[in-house]
């Protein structure tokens, strides 16, 4: 699979803190022209990214789309994610755009 990267205003941060598995984030990225992109974050990116980032800020995120897990009901919604890999430096992200 390729990365992309993705970039835009965060909306619908929601964090959550996992005892399994730790901390999690799921965004929306909004306003750059495409659809918005629906995020997800988990482990040590998770962290960084809570501790700077909040709903409205402008991101540059790397990552992958998921593809549907193949175990999911035919009936569930599944809209596609954005697994998040890394952030980006908002320079870098402007010159690939």
């Amino acid at each position: 699979m390729e990365e992309h990267i993705v970039a835009g205003h965060i909306a619908r941060l929601a964090i959550f803190e996992l005892s399994e598995f730790g901390t999690r984030a799921s965004f929306t990225v909004e306003g750059t022209g495409r659809c918005p992109v629906v995020c997800a974050i988990e482990g040590n990116i998770a962290r960084e990214f809570v501790a700077h980032y909040g709903d409205g800020d402008l991101v540059a995120v790397r990552g992958m789309h998921e593809a549907r897990p193949s175990t999911a009901a035919a009936n569930t919604p599944w809209p596609g994610r954005f697994r998040v890999r890394a952030m980006v430096v908002a320079e870098s992200a402007r010159l690939a755009a």
